[in-house]
């Protein structure tokens, strides 16, 4: 097979040599750990052989990630048996912990959430409709999705619970997340972001079908302050290669990050999905400079961590 390949092709296959250094540092801003909506959703990994794994790797850390129950208290449990590696609490304000309330939202800061996701499954956008929406009534049968949350007025600006919850990020230094709120949800959340002065916000990966928005929606995010998202799972399970592509072209890796959004069993654990990721974009033609940036650089900044200072070469 290789020696079937054309010469520029044989050149990309061996830039993957460059692949492994570019997980040192990198830090996985969205991961699922288990367990996740049921104790029958299993993964490959339990949490901490997944941390274990990551440190082994080189990586900085993981954010832990449920749709239906804050992480905190996981992870400070992984904190004092996985050393050697950062791990991040969270919280997803779907119905189920209380939905669109400014008090969980401080209460869970409280408790060491670091990122807080606005609601998923509960946002009225596209409600019971995705895929994702299908599964979780195959895993939750005599579930209801109404009411479902809506993180904007008739007006279309954004309720006051949402802007005291922007506030209070800003407040207490948490990242946010849209998480399946709709695209116009997003821009009058970004708004008001960009009206306060809060720059830790992130456009929930655009490119799934959960939230499609367009270029030209992720572009206007981008321009309001929002860092973008962009996940493995979006190419290796949903063929957006050449869209994501498009996507860093046009917004450039100073204003993307990249994640995996792991979760299941037939997902790879999360390290290897990550490496998988950077390797398909460095053969893509994704320079090295903005893998870094995208994977480890966006997020510590995003996270409050020190930046890694580049060691000279030679």
């Amino acid at each position: 097979m290789i020696g079937s390949m054309n010469l520029e092709m044989q050149a990309k296959v061996a830039d993957t040599k460059k692949l492994d250094p570019l997980l040192q540092g990198a830090i996985d801003m969205h991961y699922h750990g288990y367990p996740e909506i049921t104790l029958g959703v299993r993964a490959r990994l339990d949490d901490a052989e997944v941390l274990e794994m990551a440190r082994s790797m080189g990586m900085r850390g993981i954010v832990f990630k449920s749709q239906m129950w804050p992480s905190m208290s996981r992870v400070h449990f992984l904190h004092q048996h996985v050393p050697g590696i950062e791990s991040f609490g969270s919280i997803v304000l779907n119905s189920v912990v209380g939905g669109l309330s400014p008090w969980v939202v401080d209460a869970a800061a409280r408790q060491g959430a670091k990122v807080v996701w606005l609601p998923t499954w509960s946002s009225i956008h596209k409600l019971g409709l995705d895929g994702f929406s299908k599964f979780m009534k195959a895993w939750f049968p005599t579930m209801t999705f109404e009411p479902g949350l809506s993180c904007v007025d008739s007006s279309g600006k954004v309720t006051s619970e949402v802007r005291s919850i922007i506030g209070i990020a800003k407040d207490m230094d948490l990242v946010l997340c849209t998480g399946h709120v709709s695209p116009n949800e997003s821009l009058s959340i970004a708004q008001e972001a960009e009206r306060i002065g809060f720059t830790k916000l992130v456009f929930t990966h655009p490119l799934s079908g959960s939230v499609g928005a367009t270029l030209d929606q992720t572009k206007e995010m981008a321009k309001r302050g929002a860092y973008i998202e962009l996940i493995a799972l979006n190419i290796f399970y949903g063929n957006a290669l050449d869209r994501m592509l498009e996507f860093i072209s046009a917004l450039g890796a100073k204003q993307c990050i990249l994640s995996t959004d792991a979760f299941m069993e037939w997902v790879p654990p999360g390290p290897e999905f990550l490496r998988m990721f950077i390797g398909r974009l460095l053969i893509s033609g994704i320079d090295e400079d903005s893998i870094r940036t995208m994977v480890r650089d966006n997020p510590a900044t995003l996270l409050d961590l020190p930046s890694i200072i580049e060691q000279p070469k030679g």
